[in-house]
């Protein structure tokens, strides 16, 4: 009886001994693999997707032209500081981050809504903190502007804006106006409407003055003025769908390839209307001042994933 206790005793002991050590051994094996995880969790963080994500070509390009609706500063300001003007602040930020991203990628046409026609509606006070930090986003942003070759315009009516905000963008247009790598415009005091009805007083204008010259080089100068409105009815203006473009604010630019907007609104708001016929058009719920690089990525992943065919299929 004593032998077969000892027998058993020593068997309980052997197996207790062999649960320690695969307990060690397990613990050892689980300790290095998360230390393996972690060193490279923090020495190598994960990195933005790459842009070029499927082998068809119509995947591969990038847009040449990319426009933001910068939607979401006031209601951000309000959440977080209970002052909308706060969120036109934090916007510089996501600005700053923007242009940089777009050099990065070789985006080479950028266009921000800065202030529509329409804001004029808003508290002056409000009014008056986006002008100042608009004047003070392009003096601070100037010197970085000229180091990365960067040409800056502006769209809209500056007659209609505060003139130590006009002459601080006349002063960076005309600074950057031989730089070529990121044509960055700013949509200050613009509506899309507006534009066109710009375009069409310039249109209206261009077709006179054309067919008062076409008319004196058919007829003598000694006809009536009852003559030259005859002569109109017949008189057809020159213009078409590849002439009109010239006419618009964004003259020097090309045709919008992605539209951006923030703040969960899903709506143009009277931006670049013309320019933007065959855009693809990404909506974000995220407010403006939130918006970072990957943010910007996200949406160039969703361009390259649409099939543009411009009508033709």
């Amino acid at each position: 009886m004593e032998d077969i206790l000892k027998h058993v005793t020593q068997l309980l002991f052997s197996m207790l001994s062999q649960i320690k050590i695969v307990r060690c051994l397990c613990s050892k094996v689980i300790k290095k693999i998360c230390c393996s995880f972690l060193f490279q969790f923090f020495l190598f963080p994960a990195e933005a997707p790459p842009l070029i994500k499927e082998e068809k070509e119509i995947f591969l390009t990038k847009p040449n032209h990319i426009a933001i609706i910068m939607d979401g500063n006031g209601r951000w300001g309000q959440a977080k500081y209970g002052n909308r003007s706060a969120g036109h602040i934090h916007a510089k930020k996501a600005v700053k981050e923007v242009i940089q991203e777009c050099l990065v990628q070789g985006i080479p046409y950028l266009t921000m809504y800065a202030f529509s026609t329409e804001n004029w509606g808003r508290p002056k006070l409000e009014i008056d903190e986006i002008f100042r930090i608009i004047t003070d986003g392009v003096c601070e942003n100037l010197p970085s502007f000229l180091e990365n070759n960067i040409h800056f315009q502006v769209i809209g009516d500056l007659q209609g804006i505060p003139e130590e905000c006009c002459n601080a963008l006349n002063k960076c247009i005309e600074a950057t106006k031989h730089n070529t790598k990121l044509h960055l415009t700013a949509a200050i005091n613009y509506g899309g409407q507006m534009e066109a009805v710009t375009a069409s007083k310039a249109i209206a204008k261009d077709f006179l003055h054309d067919a008062l010259h076409e008319f004196q080089k058919q007829f003598s100068h000694a006809l009536s003025f009852k003559n030259f409105i005859q002569f109109l009815d017949s008189y057809h203006p020159k213009v078409s769908l590849e002439g009109y473009p010239k006419y618009l604010y964004t003259h020097s630019l090309p045709p919008v390839d992605l539209i951006i907007r923030t703040g969960g609104r899903k709506r143009l708001s009277n931006f670049l209307l013309w320019q933007s016929a065959y855009a693809e058009i990404y909506f974000m719920d995220l407010l403006w001042p939130n918006f970072r690089k990957n943010h910007l990525i996200e949406a160039l992943l969703f361009f390259q994933q649409q099939c543009r065919t411009f009508g033709a299929a």
